[in-house]
């Protein structure tokens, strides 16, 4: 397992390393490596206090390991998370690593140090006599390089049995998912995406995109304007996001979640000469007479994205064709649609529902909520499930409660579709008895944040509140 993944990981190629010339060489020269490494340690724990020395022994494998393996992981690993259709986050790429590199090391030198606190020393020998340290030294030489190479094989056997243990725990995992149905889809259908507009019903525009064009002006180097072809020949990205409506209720169902692709705000800004000094916001004029703007930090972030695709098709005209803004960890009235004009400006713009008294800032809060149940049901195993959104902060826990709020059980959460996304929850519940039952669900999010419990309505910035549900248990 070490050899052939550590050659994927520096060579940034698994079909190389099915080449079995490459493997056999890895593999001799990780022997060598290990023999070596074992060699210095032989002689370091011949010291009179070998534990802190063996540990900065440990500590310049591991850095040796990450300054040789660490920039073509990142790029491995990096292409692996973006043909999942992750967004890439350079930063959290690295750290993950590091924290792998790091897990390895530890478990290949607490065998080793175990191994080397068994083997019965030579007490006879003083360890102050050079000429006895080097003796000892050569006559234990070949033991200490066995057992690293021993000491690295069991860090890798202890790796596969963790994961191991894992594998039952997490096909449960999936297998309870299956059990519990009405969870909405991690991705949903374009036809199933909530729609919101100021637009009467009936009223939203109809663009002609042979006709449409997108100005870029104000307070840019070189104002222009993009046509529909131009600004799909810029680079482009993918991204997965939510989208919640600032309206949406406790437990409402004005929230969805697409694959977006589109072009990067930043890029189209660079395009037309980017931002001058004096720039303090980006506004955004759309066809049907909706305007928004946001400061330059968030118009500048590589997060923000014009989109023109909505789940591998073409932007449908009820989510803003040809093109709407995309930015993360805000309401749905930050992302206006069928966006027509850009402006730089440097006064404090305010968009169509600012004006009308909504936050201007309209940062998403954590939210929670059922999917799953109906007001009755048998006395027996009931499935609980459903969603928790955090923004741009992601989730890291979900908690029910079958007694309005008195005691909480944890839930499972399945892995978010990127940092910007909802994440589905699930898990059975088996009622003692018959009768009414108040439940309760709340979510925490990945900065260890508890959504807020206090109930306010969704004017101005967004509800909050836990979802609360009665549910009777009937024999």
């Amino acid at each position: 397992m070490i050899p052939l993944e550590l050659f994927q990981v520096i060579s940034g190629s698994p079909k190389i390393a099915a080449k079995p010339l490459a493997f056999w060489v890895v593999l001799g020269a990780l022997l060598i490596g290990w023999g070596m490494l074992g060699a210095l340690l032989g002689r370091v724990a011949l010291t009179r206090r070998p534990g802190p020395a063996m540990l900065r022994v440990w500590l310049a494998a591991m850095g040796f390991l990450a300054l040789v393996a660490l920039a073509p992981a990142v790029a491995y690993y990096s292409a692996f998370l973006s043909a999942e259709g992750a967004v890439i986050r350079h930063s959290v790429v690295v750290l993950h690593l590091l924290a792998a590199i790091a897990g390895y090391g530890l478990l290949f030198a607490v065998p080793y140090t175990l191994v080397v606190r068994l083997i019965p020393r030579d007490v006879t020998a003083d360890p102050t006599d050079p000429e006895a340290a080097a003796e000892l030294t050569r006559r234990e030489l070949l033991t200490r390089a066995i057992i690293v190479i021993a000491a690295a094989a069991a860090g890798t056997l202890a790796v596969q049995w963790t994961r191991g243990l894992l594998r039952p725990v997490v096909a449960f995992g999936q297998s309870l998912f299956a059990r519990v149905k009405e969870l909405p889809p991690e991705v949903t259908p374009n036809e199933q995406f909530y729609v919101v507009s100021k637009n009467p019903p009936g009223f939203d525009p109809t663009v002609d995109v042979n006709k449409w064009s997108l100005e870029v002006g104000g307070l840019v180097a070189r104002p222009r304007r993009f046509t529909y072809a131009e600004l799909r020949a810029l680079p482009a990205v993918e991204q997965m996001q939510t989208l919640e409506c600032i309206s949406n209720e406790v437990g409402g169902n004005l929230i969805s979640t697409a694959l977006w692709r589109g072009v990067r705000l930043l890029d189209v800004l660079l395009a037309a000469g980017g931002a001058t000094p004096t720039a303090l916001r980006v506004a955004f004029r759309c066809a049907d007479g909706y305007s928004e703007a946001h400061p330059m930090d968030d118009a500048l972030n590589p997060t923000t994205i014009l989109a023109y695709d909505m789940n591998g098709e073409r932007l449908p005209p009820a989510h803003g064709f040809p093109l709407r803004l995309l930015v993360p960890g805000l309401y749905g009235m930050k992302n206006p649609k069928w966006i027509t004009k850009i402006e730089v400006v440097s006064t404090d713009f305010q968009g169509y529902w600012e004006a009308a008294g909504w936050s201007d800032e309209a940062v998403v809060k954590t939210m929670s909520s059922f999917t799953t149940l109906t007001p009755t049901h048998r006395l027996g195993e009931v499935p609980l499930g459903g969603v928790a959104y955090g923004g741009d902060r992601g989730i890291q826990g979900v908690e029910y409660s079958t007694d309005d709020g008195k005691r909480w059980k944890r839930a499972d959460v399945k892995p978010a579709g990127g940092p910007f996304t909802w994440v589905l929850w699930a898990a059975l519940w088996t009622p003692t008895a018959a009768g009414e039952y108040r439940l309760k669900v709340r979510a925490q999010d990945a900065k260890g944040t508890v959504q807020v419990s206090r109930e306010v309505p969704t004017l101005p910035d967004g509800a909050s509140g836990y979802h609360t549900l009665r549910l009777r248990i009937i024999k």
